[in-house]
């Protein structure tokens, strides 16, 4: 191990289950796809139509269905394979890109064929994204979970920065149309590499009807007191990233500055949570995990508080870029402690629970910000909700007191605090490398 040995991102999981290398590579790649349709999508409508209106439309079609199918996603994962579970879902996602290239190629696209494959992708995304959250703890020993976490964050991080760009060349270069059958084309690749992990049956012999599982993994989180403060803390760290509505705002009319400005400090955050994940080493070998992520979420909202009390966009990027790093944390965080107290018979149900608390937590603190705008310039307004963040990130370090006592070493007895009876599972299996 070299000196930096401590901070470097631990890639040991790549090195030691050839599983969890095909998943990586898999996730990346899908992301990168995805990644495609989040500039093709918009830009299409927005031609079709030249409506904010109906580029708003799209999107909300599609977060209601992701909202729908990771709710969903994660009573499915804890039933069936969940290999196969993503990849039947990563499927229909492919056919509805090949679909959306078709209808871009007609002389006159229909957008009822850009709002049904929009909502088909959000769909079968919320459904791969609980499956495989489920899935991964189950290729890599617990102890490498904090690792296992980082190397996720870091793949969602590079998406997040390059695929944009990579967007843009190709609709310049070969139109819209091209960017759907190319996302399409790195779909069948994820699909391809799945296949590689092997079987990866569902863990019980739970055979509750889908409802009745739903609301026995709500139980089982909402009595886990661990489980309870993780998503609790969660809510709070999506709520404190809906404030970034409030950017266009503030680079107008603080910071007076255009496009150019707007686009370094939207890709800031990201910037950030690249070098969060690229020196999060040490979150593997720390002792008091839960009380760390608890930390984190009251530290991260001091990125909005400097932005909102910046008046130089050097200052609002190296704000953003803090918050960024401080969510990356919270997030390798957040996934040790959630997958090393979850029984792998409800894994998926948790999941999917960690991915609606994603899309409803931003979607509260956006509109929280945006009423907040309303009333008070948009410094202020950034200055209040961060301020706000760590106050109530402060509050949650006091009161969650069995999250904070949280540590790395996990008995099997940990997992069974609490927890509902589920059918006839059997005791949660070790993960395997």
């Amino acid at each position: 191990m070299t000196r930096f040995g401590g901070l470097v991102i631990d890639v040991s999981p790549l090195r030691t289950s050839r599983p969890f290398r095909y998943a990586f590579s898999a996730r990346l790649i899908s992301l990168l796809g995805i990644g495609l349709l989040v500039v093709a999508v918009p830009a299409q409508t927005y031609q079709l139509t030249g409506s904010t209106l109906q580029v708003a439309g799209v999107s909300t079609a599609m977060a209601i269905a992701m909202f729908f199918g990771s709710l969903f996603g994660g009573v499915l994962a804890d039933r069936y394979d969940r290999r196969r579970t993503i990849q039947l879902a990563r499927s229909a996602a492919g056919l509805g890109f090949v679909i959306l290239g078709c209808n871009a190629l007609l002389p006159h696209p229909s957008m009822w064929v850009i709002y049904v494959a929009a909502a088909v992708d959000g769909l079968a995304g919320g459904v791969s994204s609980s499956a495989l959250m489920a899935l991964m703890p189950t290729l890599l020993p617990r102890n490498k979970m904090a690792a296992a976490g980082a190397l996720v964050a870091l793949t969602t991080d590079i998406g997040t920065m390059i695929s944009p760009a990579i967007a843009g060349v190709i609709i310049a270069s070969g139109g819209i149309p091209a960017t759907y059958f190319v996302a399409a084309v790195a779909t069948a690749a994820t699909v391809t590499l799945f296949q590689a992990i092997g079987p990866s049956p569902a863990p019980g012999t739970n055979h509750e009807s889908p409802m009745r599982a739903l609301v026995t993994g709500v139980k089982f989180a909402g009595t886990h007191t661990v489980i309870r403060g993780i998503l609790i803390s969660g809510l709070l760290v999506m709520f404190v990233s809906g404030p970034m509505v409030l950017l266009p705002a503030f680079v107008d009319q603080v910071l007076g500055g255009g496009p150019t400005m707007l686009g370094l400090l939207y890709g800031a955050p990201a910037v950030g949570a690249v070098v969060g994940s690229l020196t999060s080493g040490w979150t593997g070998r720390v002792h008091r995990n839960g009380a760390a992520m608890l930390i984190s979420v009251a530290l991260m909202p001091l990125g909005l508080v400097v932005l909102g009390a910046s008046g130089a966009a050097i200052v609002a990027f190296l704000g953003l870029a803090g918050f960024g790093l401080g969510r990356a944390l919270n997030d390798i965080l957040r996934f040790a402690v959630l997958q090393q107290n979850t029984p792998d018979e409800l894994r998926g149900r948790v999941s999917s629970l960690w991915m609606v608390q994603a899309v409803t937590g931003t979607a509260i603190g956006s509109m929280a910000a945006g009423f907040l705008g309303q009333w008070l310039e948009p410094g202020p307004a950034l200055l209040v909700l961060g301020l706000a963040g760590v106050t109530l990130g402060l509050v949650l370090l006091a009161a969650l007191g069995s999250v904070r006592r949280v540590t790395s070493e996990i008995n099997e007895v940990d997992l069974s605090e609490n927890t509902v009876p589920v059918g006839n599972a059997p005791p949660e299996k070790e993960g395997s490398s």
